[in-house]
């Protein structure tokens, strides 16, 4: 064979490699675009919601019954928790709670919604110069995003993202600190 052809094999082959490897970063960049415009059928592409959703209510209420547990009213509490779970997942698992969520925000807090709220610009830069991104790889069909502020890292949210059709990711867990 001749050099040329497996010169450029190889760099074919380099580049193919580091392609398929920055896939879920292109993803991630995507989202987060998306997030920026407010575009629901952007981010949606990003998105598996019904997963998200039931990965996300199987979640809190795990939390919400490790709460609860040594109460004598906890049968009554897991009744109302169900309703609080549904509603809360519902706020979370939308275009505009996503967004809060890439901003190192929690979507369900009362400084969210008071840190959001029209001619509020500044508090949204000074929360945005905090917020600390780091992802990786958490083996070959699971990346995962962890988004937190700089003064508050016990507080990540870990949005993870899943390999769908070899080189197509998708959001499919929100795991929110504990």
């Amino acid at each position: 064979m001749d050099n040329k052809l497996k010169g450029g094999l190889t760099l074919a082959a380099i580049a193919l490699t580091s392609w398929f490897y920055y896939t879920p970063y292109l993803a991630v960049q995507g989202m987060q675009d998306a997030a920026q415009e407010r575009n629901a059928t952007k981010l949606a592409r990003y998105v598996d919601f019904p997963v998200v959703k039931e990965n996300l209510k199987a979640e809190l209420n795990g939390q919400m019954l490790q709460k609860l547990q040594g109460n004598p009213l906890a049968a009554v509490g897991v009744v109302f928790a169900g309703a609080m779970v549904n509603a809360m997942v519902d706020a979370i698992v939308s275009p505009q709670g996503l967004a809060m969520m890439m901003q190192g925000e929690k979507p369900l807090s009362t400084t969210t919604a008071e840190a959001t709220a029209p001619g509020s610009q500044d508090d949204q830069a000074n929360t945005s110069n905090k917020i600390e991104t780091k992802m990786g790889y958490d083996g070959l069909s699971q990346f995962i995003v962890k988004v937190y502020q700089r003064d508050k890292p016990e507080q990540a949210i870990n949005l993870v993202l899943q390999r769908h059709n070899l080189v197509s990711w998708q959001l499919a867990e929100i795991r929110l600190p504990h």
